[in-house]
């Protein structure tokens, strides 16, 4: 069974658009459908946290910097085969100073602690996967962002991010070009697009690994 670590932020977490913080089932959320796809072939590991950054540290909201946390998450679920990270979209708020090449250099950090860490089999590299993740809509409902600015900035992460991928010699997938943010907050996935991205990564990760 491959061990599959799954990186990201509040649409790996789960989040219901427009709520207070609810959460889909376990079995709406796509690391849920993606693990009864895969059933005994893998282990999905889900590491979504609700406005986890690529590189920045949030002075209203602790312990959001996604690089400052995660070599603790890696040693925690050592051994590791696969290794995707879907993260950027939190990077577009108004408080931060970042750009989409600032979130490309940032996981260009991460692909080096991977690759340095021995945290896949026998001590050795896991495979990674970039994931871009979906649009801002300029319709956004959140107070965290200015919405023409958070859209510009999501609609250039997929070709930064794939440039980077290339260069780093990693796998890319851009999930904007699967799936749309739901209109009732233009930020997060819907049930609908949970399915699509867990289907789209299903057919990516059976692809890396051999399944």
């Amino acid at each position: 069974m491959k061990s599959i670590l799954c990186y990201g932020d509040s649409n790996t977490w789960g989040y219901i658009p427009a709520s207070a913080e609810e959460r889909y089932p376990y079995a709406v959320r796509w690391t849920g459908i993606l693990q009864k796809m895969l059933g005994e072939n893998g282990r999905v590991i889900e590491e979504g946290l609700n406005g986890r950054t690529t590189c920045f540290d949030d002075p209203t909201w602790p312990g959001r910097n996604g690089y400052e946390g995660l070599c603790a998450v890696l040693e925690s679920h050592f051994p590791l085969d696969l290794v995707v990270i879907m993260l950027g979209s939190n990077d577009a708020k108004q408080i931060f100073p970042g750009n989409p090449y600032a979130c490309g250099r940032a996981l260009e950090r991460y692909v080096k602690m991977i690759r340095c860490g021995g945290y896949g089999p026998g001590k050795g590299i896991p495979q990674i996967l970039i994931v871009s993740p979906i649009l801002i809509k300029p319709s956004v409902i959140s107070e965290s962002f200015e919405p023409e600015a958070a859209a510009a900035f999501t609609q250039q992460l997929g070709g930064v991010y794939r440039r980077y991928a290339e260069a780093m010699n990693v796998h890319f997938l851009d999930a904007a070009a699967i799936a749309e943010a739901d209109d009732a907050d233009g930020l997060h996935l819907n049930p609908q697009g949970h399915r699509a991205v867990a289907e789209a990564l299903f057919h990516e990760i059976c692809g890396i690994l051999g399944l």
